[in-house]
């Protein structure tokens, strides 16, 4: 592998995410981490009713900026602020109201948000939010249509169950859609050619690193009707995956059974047994970079498998001769290539801790996370977790209880240091 950069390169942008006074405020949160995560110079410029839904403070510790929300607010660094945020290369309001929207079409300027999209040479990017009767009324289609007119791009709202209770479209577009349009804008694509075989240029301290994932729990028949499997959802390797994409890498995932969705910009295959997931890890494994082994690979499997038909609830089955399953990642040779490895080891309580030490030296990984699987509150089936990054030479990393998500970026962290 070639020396690899960490650091900002110079597809990095500005931004301007403007947030006006809606519940899907909330979803502007995700969309600044992502932006950010991406390595782009965000400034967040929020209008008075906003600050009911999200704090100043939470946007300005992601941000790193002061938010601004008064033209002639003391902090600001300029009276004139707006013409100094007007520079960006992208002014992206997420969420857009129906007011807002009717003033942006009007060309008023009672706000810092309107004046600096007046002022602005930037390309505008409007994501609405309002009740679905709000978003078909006349008024508000004119006003949309005054703005495609000149030159906006509307990030159109989804469908599903609103604030209000209501079922319908009106629903700000996830933050996932909003960021994947904003890069294919910055890498001048059309839609139509999004990079899910990774043939955008990149932003983001991995850009240019080939990262390969595996997620979810693998499934070995005993007939043709029924398996061996376990309770991993793949959230935890979806969330890596996700990870390594912001940060500007290019991202494949080998999921097993996965009960996410698919993540726009990665290129997935869909396997079902430990064989096909080994058989798809080799294949992809000489193009990557850094792999992570995040799936909860079965140790066995049925030595004589049924495969035609099912049996029968009459049959007598006194047992069934199960047969140890591939080490996959043991398998594999690095080859001396620089080639980052990473295992997980899900093991059954802390006093299990060394086991996955053993794990690390055994199998030749560079990293490996453990956790507790035999806490309900974390791991299979929950969106927390809680980790210990191990690798040789370095002391452990404790991540006390958070969102996966979080645990994902404290591994991207070290994936890092270690590429470095």
């Amino acid at each position: 592998m070639a020396f690899i950069s960490i650091g900002m390169n110079n597809s990095r942008k500005s931004i301007i995410l403007g947030v006006t006074g809606s519940i899907a405020a909330y979803k502007a949160v995700d969309l600044l981490r992502l932006l950010t995560s991406a390595g782009h110079d965000v400034r967040v410029l929020q209008t008075e009713a906003s600050l009911r839904f999200v704090g100043e403070l939470t946007f300005q510790a992601l941000s790193g900026h002061p938010v601004v929300i008064d033209q002639f607010d003391p902090r600001s660094e300029s009276v004139f602020s707006h013409i100094d945020l007007a520079s960006a290369d992208i002014m992206l309001v997420a969420p857009a109201t129906a007011g807002t929207i009717g003033k942006m079409a009007a060309g008023l300027a009672d706000n810092l948000l309107l004046s600096s999209y007046l002022a602005t040479k930037a390309k505008v990017m409007i994501c609405p939010a309002m009740n679905q009767q709000m978003w078909n009324h006349p008024a508000v289609r004119e006003n949309i249509d005054t703005l495609k007119r000149r030159g906006a791009l509307i990030i159109e709202p989804g469908s599903g169950e609103l604030a209000c209770g209501d079922e319908g479209v009106g629903r700000m577009a996830e933050p996932r859609e909003i960021f994947e349009r904003v890069r294919q804008h910055l890498a001048d694509v059309p839609t139509s050619k999004a990079d899910v075989h990774g043939d955008i240029n990149r932003s983001g301290s991995l850009a240019g690193v080939r990262v390969l994932v595996t997620a979810g729990g693998t499934r070995e028949p005993i007939d043709s009707v029924r398996y061996i499997t376990n309770r991993s959802s793949g959230r935890m390797g979806m969330e890596l995956a996700e990870a390594a994409l912001d940060r500007g890498a290019r991202v494949t995932i080998v999921a097993a059974n996965c009960s996410t969705t698919r993540i726009p910009g990665i290129t997935q295959i869909d396997v079902e047994t430990a064989e096909e997931l080994e058989t798809a890890v080799e294949s992809e494994y000489e193009s990557c970079d850094v792999l992570l082994m995040a799936a909860a690979v079965s140790d066995y499997k049925v030595s004589d498998i049924m495969t035609m038909g099912k049996i029968e609830r009459e049959e007598s089955v006194s047992n069934l001769k199960l047969v140890p399953t591939s080490d996959i990642v043991a398998n594999l040779k690095n080859n001396g290539n620089g080639r980052v490895r990473i295992g997980f080891a899900a093991e059954h309580g802390e006093e299990n801790r060394e086991r996955a030490r053993r794990k690390l030296l055994d199998k030749g990984l560079d990293m490996i996370v453990f956790n507790d699987i035999s806490r309900a509150d974390i791991g299979f089936e929950s969106s927390d977790n809680e980790i210990t990054i191990m690798a040789p030479g370095r002391d452990d990393i404790f991540v006390e209880k958070t969102t996966k998500r979080e645990c994902a970026e404290r591994i991207m962290d070290q994936v890092e240091t270690l590429i470095a």
